[in-house]
């Protein structure tokens, strides 16, 4: 009962075995050298990349098919222009490669190639990991109309880097937006 501290009353004096405070410092500085300056780095791929494109090929079959049925029907020119540009662009952007990114955690933010992420300008985190799916750290920026920034973790493990960044950035579960399902689904 000696070790209850009852802040009510004001300030107690706790008696302690010397010895036993000794050996705390001691595995407390070997703690703080051990990590003077922890940072978790790996290489990933700039964003997932689905080889499968069965629903893209099918979406951009049905805008160039209403396309061409609005010419013929409707005789409109405009917005059948806009629906092939817009099956144009699905095009080139499904033939893009993800290039390899170099991603550093440390103490001052999350580095991504060039572009450093402050944990100052970041809300919160969140580690995605679903089983035979891909890994993803997700960041959510203190800017209102900055989207989230997704990192892929390949094989870096989820826990490692959750253990770090918790210590500066609160964890808080970001919810996937429709653009990333249908994204995910088309294989962009």
């Amino acid at each position: 009962m000696s070790k209850i501290l009852d802040l009510r009353k004001g300030r107690a004096k706790i008696q302690k075995d010397p010895q036993k405070q000794k050996e705390e410092v001691k595995v407390v500085e070997k703690v703080f050298v051990e990590n003077k300056n922890p940072q978790i780095s790996w290489e990933a791929p700039s964003f997932y990349y689905n080889p499968q494109k069965r629903y893209l090929s099918l979406v951009m079959a049905a805008l160039i098919v209403g396309a061409t049925a609005l010419i013929i029907f409707k005789r409109d020119t405009l917005t059948s222009i806009f629906l092939m540009l817009a099956s144009v662009v699905l095009l080139l952007y499904s033939k893009q490669k993800p290039t390899v990114s170099k991603i550093i955690v440390g103490q001052t933010g999350v580095l991504v190639d060039d572009i450093m992420y402050h944990y100052k300008d970041l809300k919160s985190f969140w580690i995605e990991y679903n089983p035979g799916g891909p890994k993803e750290l997700s960041l959510e920026s203190a800017k209102w109309y900055m989207p989230y920034v997704k990192v892929l973790l390949s094989g870096q493990n989820p826990v490692e880097v959750r253990s770090l960044i918790v210590n500066f950035l609160p964890e808080k579960e970001h919810e996937n937006s429709l653009v990333d399902h249908i994204g995910r689904k088309l294989g962009l």
